[in-house]
Formats: structure tokens, sequence, C-alpha cells
């Protein structure tokens, strides 16, 4: 501070006649008045600038950020703070809570195992294919290799039911969404006892509410009606209700209950429960594993034990925070198509 006074004082060994120095005040005067006016206008000239950088990069770090579910807000320009960490705190994106279901890209392959009891056992090897085309639409195809005995010794193997399925999210918010789709079962089974011999159509509705960060809670409707087909087989009106939780765990890890009850319209057993656990884990962004153990009884006294085991990939461009949000208890999914 000392040194910039000294730098900026005038030299007190020249004299200056009191003529000389009327005439350069009258001279610096109009120049003070002209350098204040530049100083002014450069000053104005720069402080929109100042004012609209802060803005700007907080518009580019919103858009950046934003997801479909969750529309970005209008950001106008402010005066911004005049402490340096508080401008650092306003310019820094927030992180945004993540949707209640976004769909993605991955495939899956599973083995599902279902003991029947007195008639043997059915294991199906299901290749598994989700394809979206964004976060609101995806397409689903299984196809699974069956592989049913009985207790007789009788063995069958080859192609099962091929299963297509079109979803919607039509909400999707951080707490809440709501899909529509309907599974398409195809009668394509290449032995009888691979498959249930009819065409089926099965509209579905599933909606998610976000109860707390790591835990969702939904619900699933579905009603499967079967044409076409074997005109010796039976046909296939069925109503399922499958409330069911996922619930992320530290580590990558997650656990999910589920339920569902099937609601047999024509012939028997008339209801059908199934109660099946996920266990899962993520071995990396794009890699996952479960396992889904199950029991399954009937109004008839009928008690069947499952097991799922499954591998899946995600896509590196549909890579999701949680894959099972939008996928949750595959077996489950697939009652009313068996």
């Amino acid at each position: 501070m000392q040194a910039h006074r000294v730098a900026q004082a005038r030299p007190a060994v020249h004299r200056i006649s009191s003529f000389g120095c009327r005439r350069r005040r009258r001279a610096a005067a109009p120049a003070a008045l002209a350098l204040l006016a530049l100083g002014s206008a450069s000053t104005g000239a720069a402080a929109p600038s100042r004012l609209a950088a802060p803005a700007r990069a907080a518009a580019i770090a919103e858009l950046a950020r934003a997801q479909p579910a969750r529309p970005a807000p209008v950001v106008r320009p402010s005066t911004p703070p005049r402490r340096g960490g508080e401008r650092r705190e306003a310019a820094a994106p927030r992180t945004p809570a993540p949707a209640a279901a976004n769909l993605g890209t991955f495939v899956e392959l599973r083995n599902d195992y279902v003991s029947r009891g007195r008639n043997g056992f059915f294991n199906a090897a299901v290749i598994r294919g989700d394809y979206a085309f964004d976060r609101s639409f995806s397409l689903r195809a299984d196809v699974p290799l069956a592989y049913a005995g009985g207790l007789e010794g009788e063995r069958n193997v080859g192609l099962g039911d091929v299963l297509i399925r079109p979803l919607v999210r039509a909400i999707g918010t951080p707490r809440f969404a709501l899909l529509v789709g309907s599974d398409l079962v195809l009668d394509s089974a290449t032995n009888r006892a691979l498959g249930s011999g009819k065409n089926q159509v099965a509209p579905l509705v599933q909606a998610y509410v976000r109860v707390a960060r790591p835990a969702r809670i939904g619900l699933q409707l579905q009603h499967a009606a079967s044409f076409g087909g074997d005109p010796r087989r039976d046909d296939i009106q069925v109503s399922v209700v499958r409330p069911f939780a996922i619930v992320e765990l530290p580590r990558g890890f997650w656990v999910g209950p589920d339920q569902s009850f099937q609601f047999n319209h024509l012939g028997g057993p008339r209801v059908v429960s199934t109660s099946v656990l996920e266990v899962g884990a993520e071995l990396s962004e794009r890699v996952q594993v479960y396992v889904d153990p199950g029991i399954q009884v009937s109004s008839q006294g009928a008690v069947d034990w499952l097991v799922t085991g499954a591998v899946r990939w995600a896509f590196p461009q549909r890579a999701r925070g949680r894959s099972v949000a939008a996928a949750p208890a595959p077996q489950a999914e697939g009652a009313a198509g068996e």
C-alpha cells in the first residue's frame, strides 16, 4: 500500500505558477469529465456481460442435465452474489432426482425352473431383449428354449411360446410413473408340453410410486385372452393382480418382494398365488445379476417351487442408474403368458 502511494505521488521539486495552475485546472476539468463519462460507459457495458455469464452457464447446466420426465426450469438473469463462495454454489448444477421408471436397452439371459409336483418339471432358458427407442417407449422380445419332463420319464425339448411386449411410459415424474403396454404370446412351441397351445393378447397397466429415494412400490394389472391356436386346447381367460416393491441397498444390491394373484375365469384352478423374492446386484454399470426364488400355491392345494437366475447386459447408450426400476421381477411378469 505504501509503495502504491509513492508511485502515484507527484514530485515536489517542480514549481508551478499560479497562472499556469489556473490554465491547467480549466483544461483538466473537461478532460476529467470526459474520462469519467468514458469510464462509466465502459463499466455499464461490461456489467451486462458479467451478469449474463453465470445465467448462461446455469442455463447450459440445466439443459445438460434435464430429463424428459422433469423439464428444466426457466433460468432468468440475476445479480450475482457478492461473495465468491456463494457464486460458485449458485452456478454449480444440482443433482436431479432420478425418474421413477426409465426404459432402457439391454440383453438378458435367464433360466426359469418350475417344479410341477406330480406333473414333473418345466425349465426354460430365455433370451430376452429390450430395445428402448427413448426413455418412454420400448419393445421386448422373449425367446425361450424349453425343456419339460414328466414322472414317467418322458422328455421334451424345443422352442417355447415367444413373447413380444411394446411398453409406453405414459406418465413419468421423479415420484410417480404410469406404464401401459400389452403382451403378445405366440403359439410357437414345437411340442404340446412346451407351450399353452394358444395365441394370447394380454394388455397391462403398471404404476410406480417412489416412497423414498431407495424404495419404490408398484401395482400391475393385466388380463390375458386367447385366440386361435390349437382348437383342442382350452381357451384362456386370466386376470393378474400383482403388487411389488423394489428396495435399493448399498453397494449396488437390491431386493424386490413380489406377489401376484392369478384368477382363471375358465377352468381351474380358479386362483393361483405366486410369491417371489428377488435379490440382485450390480457387478458394474452395465452388468447385473439376480435370482428369484419363489413358491406357487393354487386353490386346489397344489404347491410348486420356482426359481429364476439371470444376468443382464445394458447397452452403453442406454445405461441406467437402476435397471430394476424399468423391469422388476421378470419371473412374475410372465405368469399370464405361461
